[in-house]
């Protein structure tokens, strides 16, 4: 069944940049997406890490409705500023 992901960059002081929201058919499947989506988005800065950032991805029905609105936002800002994909 396909589900809706959060993915966060996280930095090294526990700070959470959300990157996108994605789909994807299995657990396994959107622990893949963070390098599907460099590949084919090279130019998306929040997509390569630097030293002591990770990944994590957060399944939108283990996500509070709060924290995930809240992450619709600053995507939805973030492209109307002009962020490279």
């Amino acid at each position: 069944m396909t589900k809706s992901y959060l993915l966060y960059r996280c930095g090294g002081e526990g700070a959470l940049t959300p990157v996108m929201i994605f789909s994807a058919d299995s657990e396994e499947e959107a622990r893949e997406a963070p390098t599907w989506l460099r590949k084919h988005h090279p130019k998306n800065e929040l997509l390569h890490l630097g030293p002591g950032e990770f990944f994590e991805i957060i399944e939108q029905d283990k996500c509070s409705q709060e924290e995930w609105d809240e992450a619709q936002m600053k995507l939805k800002a973030g492209n109307a500023q002009g962020s490279k994909t």
